[in-house]
């Protein structure tokens, strides 16, 4: 796969040092009898997957902080529920902890029926650690240079264009549903399940449109196959400081467009208050890493710190964007 060269931006280097002043002068305070064994992590998702690379690139590091080893426990399917349920049956004692998502805890409770866990009720909010825009590419073949331009071409021909994501009900296709939403477009939704195809079919123009995150779109992007328009957050990407946002196309209907991936760490319910204070306050010196940092914005996820009671906040938030999103989406799921 193509790499970047890990290269801290000053805005993320100052927020970086700010934060590791403030925890050397708060240093972390372990509860009595915690930890004393390895921490378990679940990984929702198989090996190799994007939760899974992330994961892996801050366990070394937080097993450091903690003076416990973190083992990474890939249990991926069913959209990642089969992991989250695993971890909401856990001893809530603080060695078992989930790496949640929007997959598992925002789109979940609407696209399973019969989900055997709840979202809220069976978990307790440690913290998010992370969040990663997607980029909004078009195949180089379409003659539109930025977001604007792409909504007046679509508009001028409804229901033509369509856009690629990895599947139904993901994050991506979801991008796509709340952009044609609020542009006021028809673009047509193209599921793969073989990623790597939607990529050759975005070079070849079979597809228009992608939202999709940025590490496995570079080839694309580099070989000028595929032409970057805009990332999805609020604010600027620090891993892609030049690229406008999709809310900066200055149209009334992306005003606040916002979407984006985020990663979190969950224990069970009940998990005790003085564990889930040590275990924030040590992925918060992890994420203050500047190692960890650069690793990280070198493909494509910016650290995105919520303490548990603003994380308990976010997810509750999530839920509710997801619903909306998921009905928004109907029949096309």
């Amino acid at each position: 796969m193509f790499t970047t060269v890990a290269r801290i931006p000053p805005i993320a280097a100052l927020a970086a040092l700010a934060l590791l002043v403030h925890l050397a002068a708060h240093p972390i305070a372990h509860a009595a009898d915690y930890p004393v064994r390895p921490v378990r992590l679940i990984v929702p998702f198989a090996a190799g997957s994007n939760i899974d690379g992330t994961a892996r690139q801050i366990a070394p590091k937080l097993s450091e902080v903690l003076g416990q080893q973190i083992v990474v426990d890939n249990r991926g399917g069913a959209g990642g529920t089969i992991g989250a349920t695993l971890a909401a049956r856990a001893q809530p004692d603080g060695y078992t902890v989930l790496m949640g998502n929007a997959p598992t805890h925002g789109m979940a409770p609407h696209l399973y029926k019969n989900l055997a866990y709840d979202p809220v009720k069976d978990f307790t909010p440690i913290g998010r650690i992370d969040s990663a825009s997607f980029v909004l590419v078009v195949s180089a073949g379409l003659p539109v240079q930025s977001v604007a331009e792409l909504v007046t071409y679509a508009k001028s021909k409804p229901g033509l264009l369509n856009y690629a994501s990895s599947g139904n009900g993901t994050t991506a296709h979801l991008s796509g549903t709340l952009f044609n939403h609020k542009a006021g477009v028809d673009m047509k939704h193209i599921p793969y399940n073989n990623v790597p195809q939607a990529f050759v079919d975005i070079a070849s123009g079979a597809v228009a449109v992608m939202f999709y995150p940025y590490q496995p779109l570079i080839p694309l992007i580099q070989t000028q196959k595929a032409r970057m328009l805009a990332t999805t957050g609020i604010k600027r990407a620090s891993y892609l400081p030049n690229v406008p946002t999709v809310a900066e196309a200055g149209l009334a209907g992306l005003a606040d467009f916002s979407a984006l991936a985020w990663h979190g760490f969950y224990g069970p319910a009940r998990t005790p208050q003085k564990v889930v204070d040590v275990i924030y306050a040590a992925a918060a010196k992890t994420m203050a890493d500047p190692k960890v940092m650069a690793s990280l914005i070198a493909t494509g996820i910016d650290v995105d710190l919520a303490s548990p009671r603003e994380f308990a906040a976010f997810t509750m938030a999530e839920i509710a964007r997801y619903r909306q999103l998921i009905a928004m989406a109907g029949s096309s799921l």
